[in-house]
């Protein structure tokens, strides 16, 4: 066993000075906290709603690396600060050490993007990358550099026989913290807070994986062994790499599917028995989340100042045949704000009065928050007598971020039916036409209606509000001034 001197260690250690055990701690944890703080500020899913996979490939691989090397960035910077005791004179290789630790850093963009997702392979992905982190330092952290070194025991009495046995083992709290931390994970991974419950998962994989993996007995004896060494962690960060690679390309495919959820779930839309359930199953959830916060939000446009008009006769029958001018209708309808896995607003919803135009409502937690607009038709209307549809819209989100606008028809007789009529951007909020918006920016969206489709007619039209991937939990500030139905 080499002596103390040669790993950096005096015989006494002074207490107020960290040991080699908690120096590989504060390494660690510094590596961890800039890669989450990369990962927060550079993850974002490309604006485009229709990316290619080639474009989702290199994304992926470019979170990954710049994971890798935030971590050991941060890693290296508290390896090298000069108030650490050991940065003349380190425990092991600095290169040894990065290799092993980004072994860990590499899952964190998939989890934080499956957490944003409200995915349960979340807790997976974490506790995945925890246990392999544990694995690699264990490897790599001999155990005469994790033991500290002790006083010389001076020579003692035999025991007497069987001793060992009749020991009392120490009383040792971990278990008890393994457990709680157990328990809150799961109760914060039932209230959808993935990120924080996924978290506490993989401290407690860490900590398993840490006490069961053995270390090897010294730590490599000149450089041809620590480059051997080098070379087994760099071949076992390749592996890594690609897994997490495959697991973040399947996390961007997902977030991009949940998106453009008007053709990945609306456009399919819930049976009606699904509806019931929902509506069921939203009736026991309670309404509060958060601080100050709402599972949901119902937003009415504020009341039109009566007028005294003359009666007017009502149409029998909505773009009736031989009718040439557009059907002009004022948006009336609701403005609904929810978070998945509910895919309408609950019976306990905050109901309030005004315009997106005026009202920031955002999510407090990891979660993305939906928007839709739901405007009723006072009678059904034939699909083959409409050609087109025109939105018009006022916007007034000044946020960096394109905004798509897509459009769903359906019946009320039968919610399952519904036809999807594609998605539009809003031009002020593309990237070549942004500008700051002191007033609201008027627009016209043209969506374009088939000639036959399985949907015969329709009394409903609903508008969803597809903003990018770096305000996902932001409502966009847009509002629906009125619909244009273009007669055949």
């Amino acid at each position: 066993m080499p002596s103390p001197t040669k790993i950096g260690l005096s015989v006494n250690p002074d207490p107020q000075q960290p040991g080699p055990m908690r120096f590989f701690a504060f390494a660690v944890s510094a590596g961890l906290l800039i890669c989450l703080l990369a990962v927060f500020t550079f993850l974002r899913l490309p604006a485009a709603h229709l990316p290619t996979l080639t474009s989702l490939c290199l994304r992926a691989l470019a979170f990954v690396v710049v994971a890798a090397l935030a971590g050991t960035a941060g890693s290296w910077y508290y390896w090298k600060n000069s108030a650490s005791p050991f940065s003349a004179n380190p425990p092991l290789p600095f290169a040894i050490i990065a290799l092993a630790c980004a072994a860990g850093w590499v899952w964190v963009p998939a989890t934080v993007l499956l957490s944003r997702q409200d995915s349960p392979f979340t807790a997976a992905v974490a506790v995945l990358g925890a246990t392999l982190l544990a694995f690699a330092l264990r490897k790599a952290i001999p155990s005469d550099v994790v033991l500290p070194p002790l006083a010389p025991i001076p020579d003692a009495e035999p025991n007497p026989l069987f001793a060992a046995t009749l020991r009392k083992n120490p009383f040792q709290f971990r278990g008890y913290i393994l457990a709680a931390c157990i328990y809150v994970a799961g109760y914060q991974l039932f209230n959808y807070w993935m990120l924080n419950g996924s978290g506490l998962l993989a401290a407690c994989a860490f900590v398993f994986a840490w006490t069961l993996t053995t270390a090897p007995n010294a730590k490599p004896a000149g450089p041809a062994a620590a480059r051997k060494q080098s070379t087994r962690a760099a071949c076992r960060l390749a592996f890594v790499i690609a897994l997490a690679f495959l697991v973040t390309l399947f996390a961007m495919l997902h977030g991009v599917g949940h998106s453009i959820r008007g053709e990945a779930v609306l456009a399919t839309g819930p049976a009606q028995s699904d509806v019931a359930d929902e509506k069921a199953e939203a009736a026991t959830r309670p309404s509060a989340n958060g601080i100050a916060g709402y599972h949901s939000i119902i937003l009415w446009p504020d009341p039109e100042k009566k007028q005294i008009l003359p009666p007017l006769p009502q149409p029998t029958q909505l773009l009736a045949p031989g009718e040439t001018k557009p059907l002009i209708i004022r948006f009336d309808g609701q403005y609904w704000y929810f978070q998945p896995p509910n895919r309408r607003p609950g019976p306990t919803a905050i109901q309030a009065h005004g315009t997106p135009l005026v009202h920031d409502i955002q999510s407090n937690n990891f979660v993305p928050l939906v928007m839709e607009a739901h405007q009723t038709l006072g009678s059904a209307i034939p699909l083959a007598r409409c050609r087109e549809i025109q939105v018009g819209i006022l916007s007034r989100d000044n946020r960096p971020g394109a905004i798509n606008i897509a459009l769903l028809l359906s019946h009320s007789s039968a919610p399952a039916n519904q036809l999807y009529l594609g998605q539009q951007p809003v031009a002020s909020s593309q990237h070549d036409a942004f500008a700051v918006k002191s007033a609201p920016a008027a627009e016209t969206l043209r969506f374009p209606v088939p000639e036959s489709a399985k949907l015969r007619t329709f009394d409903q039209i609903t508008v969803m509000f597809l903003p990018d991937e770096s305000n996902y939990d932001t409502g966009p500030k847009v509002a629906i001034q009125q619909f244009q139905l273009i007669p055949r």
